[in-house]
């Protein structure tokens, strides 16, 4: 369902065109909003429908930076058409559709308060002249885009309103729009009729109304348009523009449903690594899959209607219900929905009969069975169109919903219609080298490719000329000359060898730059929220790892020598979970790969200590786990987990049967699942190679669920290499890297992940094995091949990866949805499925502990991996426990954390897994995700010369957003603090710890504590301290708290505890809360933090008012955060651009 048949629809000046009977249509045509354009109609033939549209877009004057906002819709069916869809029309056929926009973004003309600025990208962000320096791009539609949005809105008729309350809540609405839109239409024709733009409802109300009273309210109209015509039209100077912007900005604040399409599958399921996450459905038809271009997809359960037996009540009774009537049904159109992922995070979609499954780069993922195909390719291409509009123009997420333009695009190293400023910028990024060049879509005419070439001939200046070719159904032509051939690749490699000349210029065209992967551009679309996310940063020189004492390993068997380190099995002591008897704490040991740096490389040390730091950042099924590292007198320690069957080359090589297709194609999948974790994460491997993928298990047996790989750390980073030990990994080093380390980057996996592939194709041998240094610098000089191995299906993977050319490599998430494909076109490689258990059930024995997260009063955190296998290969979790002397006291708090964890489903609250239970049910365990950046607590302090204001700003939002999800469902954390705010990585946060957490009575608001024990006073609320009664404003209190912690980076010497202690002085127990009470009422709080912005300060004042009821609310936070983020990141950016001297 599209927006459109939930908008506030107007009468039409002509017969609504459903009227007519298909029958008598003759062929297919497309018909349109705007009455002075005729319908299109085509003879018999093959049509696909993005052909279609640009046809209809031409014959509204529609640009081709706008053309992919519209779609084909099926009036009668209810049906959007993917691009690709393909028409096939006989004598017999007989099809009507309408050209309408499908693709839209709310609040895109910035007049709604509160709601996200929308703008395409420019280079130069900032207005100018604005006071605000609000950041903008260019407007999202061209001037006849907005034309035919506005009479798209206006000739669709509304359903009428359900009810009496309904109708008198849009009624003065609905009149103020009709002025709006008649006035429009009379500053272009001769006044009309009202009663065409409202309305049939009210229209028909009217009629009832007696022959006096309906001229009266004519005549009224009349004189009233008059005069607004007059008084406020003409002496503003207001335009046809103004008045279209105004209707529509009305109309997103009537409807707050515009500009989103709601599915009802009939089964719907949110699964993460195979495991159903809390909230999964399954065959239950009350659930609801919301795609918004602002806010990504989301689902709900579907809302139960009210009531509408209320018209026996008494007239005050009714008036009441039907005031809750309204409320309720706007809270159900607005809440209840919980975010799935914005466009950004989803990898790739694939289709399966009417089963759409939407993956993510977290390993979690949608499944949704729709009723139809033809409804599951509406909605792959959907979220299709939306991720081209915001993330990426030159990728698509599905194959069969791919618009050919774009497959044609990135098989050519195309752009679509860039601005001439991106294609110049571009250029100049790539060097600005003579004779590099763009290929890109006209910005105003559909049938032009424009090549932007670099040229100088020995001028000072660099200068850029556009040539064009001309499209046509079967050829490419230079414009202006006879130069003709009939694909655009044969003609380039035709002009390529040419001489060009232009303005007395001559020059050639040397190298093509294509696009990129999310390539920012005129062609995408920004939000205010999304345009101000904290970029992710490589870590610089500060590194950090966990620290391992020397006594707690032991080293055993030598295993092999690495590029400067030896590599050595061991043990690692770890401390055991509960103590024995006797009151000793227990250990057991862990086999562990130790990999020493010796002391004759002391000087590559922070190189090897970068590596460290860089696996420590990571957490992935198919990646090694990093336990730490040990410094000891003049060795480097690292310890990494032991990886039972070794390396994959070593492994493949001993194989005396040949290994299957559909085993190597398993290994290569997992790993390019890990390749792309990383890439997600800005984190480039540096040597992929198959003697760095360990195999944990063989998965020969039937019954073992195929094989599993865990890719190890890359060893010393190249750019501390020798050129000889670079020459010596060829081919598994990108060939720029040999030319230059320092170019090492995410394109050099991808050439090692090419080589790996030939690897696992060959069984392990090793690539150009008897060639010398000299000759395998030829092999790079002379770009040459490896042979292209027999096993189709990763043969052409390979190729791609292996182009000497680094920015033609694949992004790893196409490498990844290439792959599925593969595996849904060829059952004979995919894996066997694996037998279903509880998955929310951990059994004890299967935990193996690897060490302490962290330990409170009662209770502590452990990372474990959760085993059942006995192979190493099972998932990381934390475990929360409770100590044994804790555990029959505090044993229903736990069960009571593990019931409210396990309700709540939010992108910023830590996400539960299950249950481990000892036999009896005692000793609950509770599992959740593992989050290897620890609390902001421990993260800021270390990382504070690379955090900014900004991403500060942007935690506090997110914090905000998970406690405005946690009170909606009527939740109290009662403990949120830094220490209990956990990094997922370096953008995102996730809220933890609900140990205190309490549920309220929506009657009642607040929840009175029977017990405090240990309670964080320094971040309560004053009727915390005095009546032990906790609201959801006592939340907020500590949430001020939270963000003063945040902008002092967390500093322990500025702690609020410490603040606090200096006012109040030196005290114990309850005298300690006496005098904190006594100072809050005083006015006293916590001081400004550092550089914190006055505004922000002020927030957090706002925060800390002294009654519940006057404090701010997380949803207004929300809002001012981020308008004080997005403030905070300009200044950010004019002064990085500021000279210096």
């Amino acid at each position: 369902m599209s927006y459109l048949q939930l908008c506030l629809k107007m009468r039409k000046p002509r017969k609504p065109q459903t009227s007519s009977s298909p029958a008598s249509i003759k062929g297919l045509e497309i018909h349109f909003y705007r009455l002075d354009i005729d319908p299109l109609k085509y003879p018999k033939g093959h049509y696909t429908a993005e052909n279609l549209c640009v046809d209809a877009a031409k014959k509204c004057s529609i640009s081709p930076l706008c053309h992919n906002l519209f779609a084909l819709y099926d009036e009668l069916t209810g049906t959007w058409y993917p691009p690709n869809y393909e028409f096939e029309v006989t004598d017999e056929t007989s099809i009507k559709f309408h050209y309408r926009m499908r693709f839209y973004f709310r609040n895109w003309h910035s007049s709604i308060e509160g709601e996200p600025y929308v703008w395409r990208h420019c280079i130069s962000k900032l207005k100018g002249n604005s006071p605000q320096k609000i950041p903008e791009g260019t407007p999202l539609l061209d001037a006849d885009s907005l034309t035919y949005l506005f009479t798209q809105v206006c000739a669709f008729p509304l359903r009428s309103p359900q009810s009496e309350a309904e109708q008198h809540e849009i009624e003065n609405e609905c009149l103020g729009m009709a002025v709006l839109a008649i006035t429009h239409y009379a500053m272009n024709e001769k006044m009309p009729l009202y009663k065409r733009f409202i309305p049939d409802s009210l229209n028909r109300n009217i009629k009832q109304r007696n022959i006096l009273t309906r001229i009266r309210i004519n005549n009224v109209f009349k004189k009233f348009l008059t005069e607004f015509n007059s008084r406020t039209v003409k002496d503003s100077n207001i335009t046809t523009y103004d008045l279209k912007i105004k209707y529509l900005a009305t109309l997103e604040g009537l409807v707050s449903s515009m500009g989103s399409e709601v599915f009802e599958p009939s089964s719907l399921s949110v699964i993460q690594e195979g495991d159903f996450c809390n909230g999964s459905y399954y065959g239950n038809r009350d659930m609801q899959v919301l795609v918004t271009g602002t806010t990504g997809i989301s689902w709900r359960t579907k809302p139960t209607t009210v009531s509408k037996n209320l018209k026996e009540k008494g007239k005050s009774k009714k008036n009441k219900h039907d005031a809750k009537q309204k409320t309720d049904k706007k809270k159900d159109a607005n809440e209840g929905w919980v975010v799935f992922c914005d466009f950004h995070e989803i990898t790739h979609t694939v289709i399966k009969e009417a089963m759409v499954t939407i993956y993510k780069q977290d390993n979690k993922k949608m499944e949704l069975l729709l009723d139809t195909r033809a409804e599951a390719l509406s909605f792959a291409a959907l979220v299709d169109g939306y991720f081209r509009l915001t993330v990426d123009a030159h990728h698509y997420l599905c194959k069969e919903v791919a618009p050919a333009s774009v497959v044609h695009n990135i098989t050519n190293g195309c752009h679509g219609p860039i601005s001439t400023e991106y294609a110049v910028q571009k250029l100049r990024q790539e060097g600005n080298e003579e004779g590099a060049y763009i290929l890109r879509w006209s910005c105003t005419e559909y049938q032009y490719i424009i090549i932007t070439v670099v040229c100088s001939e020995s001028r000072p200046v660099r200068q850029y000329k556009n040539f064009q070719i001309e499209v046509t159904p079967s050829s490419f032509t230079l414009h202006g000359t006879d130069t003709s051939q009939s694909t655009l690749k044969e003609l380039l490699e035709h002009l390529e060898g040419q001489n060009l000349r232009s303005d007395n210029l001559q020059f050639q065209l040397v190298r093509c730059c294509p696009p990129q992967p999310r390539e920012i551009s005129n062609l995408l679309v920004a939000t205010k929220n999304r345009a101000s996310a904290p970029k992710r940063h490589m870590p610089g020189n500060q590194v950090s790892f966990p620290r391992i004492l020397k006594e707690d390993i032991e080293q055993e068997e030598h295993l092999g020598i690495g590029t400067k380190t030896n590599i050595y099995s061991g043990t690692l002591k770890v401390k055991g979970e509960e103590e024995d008897d006797a009151g000793y704490t227990s250990f057991q040991e862990v086999k562990v790969v130790l990999k020493v740096l010796g002391s004759g490389h002391r000087d590559i040390s922070m190189a090897f200590f970068e590596t460290a730091s860089k696996m420590q950042q990571v957490s992935h099924k198919h990646i090694v786990l990093l336990y730490g590292v040990c410094v000891h007198h003049q060795e480097n320690i690292m310890v990494e987990e032991f990886v039972q069957l070794g390396p994959l080359d070593v492994f493949m090589r001993r194989q005396q049967t040949p290994l299957s297709t559909s085993w190597k194609f398993q290994v290569a999948l997992q790993l390019a699942s890990a390749l792309s974790y990383l890439e997600d994460k800005k984190l480039v491997h540096g040597f992929v190679c198959a003697k760095n993928i360990l195999l944990a298990r063989d998965g020969l047996g039937n019954d073992e669920g195929g094989p599993f790989i865990k890719l190890s750390d890359p060893g010393i980073p190249i750019t501390v290499l020798t050129r000889e030990e670079c020459v010596h990994r060829i081919p598994w080093i990108a060939p720029e890297c040999v030319r230059n380390a320092s170019s090492l980057g995410v394109a050099a996996d991808k050439w090692g992940f090419g080589t790996t592939l030939w690897e696992i194709c060959y069984d392990g041998e090793v690539p150009l094995k008897d060639k010398k240094l000299t000759e395998k610098e030829r092999f790079y000089e002379t770009e040459c091949q490896l042979a292209t191995p027999d096993c189709t299906e990763l043969a052409e993977l390979m190729t791609h990866c292996m182009n000497y050319d680094p920015k033609k490599r694949p992004f790893f998430r196409a490498i990844v949805r290439e792959m599925d494909q593969l595996i849904e076109k060829n059952p004979s490689i995919k894996p066997q499925p694996t037998p279903d258990v509880d998955p929310t059930m951990f059994e004890k024995r299967f935990l193996r502990k690897i060490r302490d997260l962290g330990e409170g009063h009662f209770g502590k955190v452990e990372l474990c991996r959760y085993d059942p296998r006995g192979d190493r290969t099972g998932e990381m979790v934390a475990v929360k426990s409770l100590k044994p002397e804790n555990r029959e006291e505090q044993s229903n708090n736990l069960s009571r954390e593990i019931d409210i964890l396990k309700d709540l489903y939010h992108e910023n609250i830590v996400k539960y897994k299950g249950i481990s239970q000892e036999e009896g049910g005692q000793a609950i365990k509770l599992i959740m995700e593992y989050l290897p950046l620890g609390s902001l607590k421990e993260y800021l302090p270390r990382n504070r010369a690379r955090i900014s204001i900004p991403t500060l700003l942007s935690y506090s939002v997110q914090i905000c957003k998970g406690m405005d999800y946690l009170g909606s469902q009527n939740y109290i954390h009662r403990d949120l603090a830094a220490r209990n705010v956990l990094m997922e990585n370096e953008t995102t946060v996730k809220i933890g710890d609900f140990g205190l957490t309490k549920s309220i009575k929506d009657n009642e608001g607040y929840y009175t504590v029977k017990d405090e024990n240990d309670s964080p006073v320094f971040w309560y609320a004053p009727e915390c301290l005095t009546l032990c009664k906790f609201y959801l404003a006592s939340d907020v209190w500590s949430f001020g708290v939270t963000m003063y912690e945040l902008l002092t980076y967390c500093d322990s010497a500025k702690s609020p505890m410490n603040c606090f202690l200096e006012m109040i002085g030196k005290t114990h127990g309850q005298m300690t809360i006496i005098r904190l009470v006594k100072v809050l009422q005083e006015g006293k709080r916590l001081p400004c933090p550092k550089d914190c912005p006055d505004s922000v300060y002020e927030l957090m004042r706002r925060c800390w008012e002294q009654s519940p009821e006057r404090r701010i609310t997380f949803k207004r936070l929300i809002e001012e955060l981020t308008t004080a983020q997005q403030l905070a990141q300009q200044q950010q950016q004019q002064q990085n651009s500021q000279p210096t001297f």
